[in-house]
């Protein structure tokens, strides 16, 4: 019977030791888990900044496009009223030549 009640105790002791291993190994996965949401949170942030920086980027860029365009539409715009007023008659001449080619073209169907 002395075997069995220090088996007996020897396994209670175990099972204590095995336990507290247990919990601690909870406590490490709890951890590892909250570190993990942590670094996916940065991450995210990083990530969410990264394209919010080039979105802005690109906004910038495109309205500095628009405006150049818009200004070369304005020259040319210039530059063609100020050639009507010049040589009116090479306008109309090559307005009805325009015409006469845009009308070929659409009969022929």
């Amino acid at each position: 019977m002395a075997q069995s009640k220090s088996a007996t105790k020897a396994s209670a002791s175990e099972t204590e030791q095995l336990s507290a291993q247990i919990d601690a190994l909870k406590d490490d996965i709890a951890t590892i888990s909250k570190t993990l949401v942590e670094m996916g949170s940065a991450r995210r942030d990083a990530v969410v900044n990264d394209a919010s920086e080039k979105v802005a980027h690109l906004k910038t860029s495109s309205e500095k496009r628009l405006q150049e365009m818009q200004g070369k539409a304005e020259e040319i715009a210039n530059r063609t009223g100020d050639a009507v007023r010049n040589q009116p008659a090479t306008a109309v001449g090559i307005a009805v030549g325009v015409g006469f080619l845009l009308g070929f073209l659409s009969g022929r169907k």
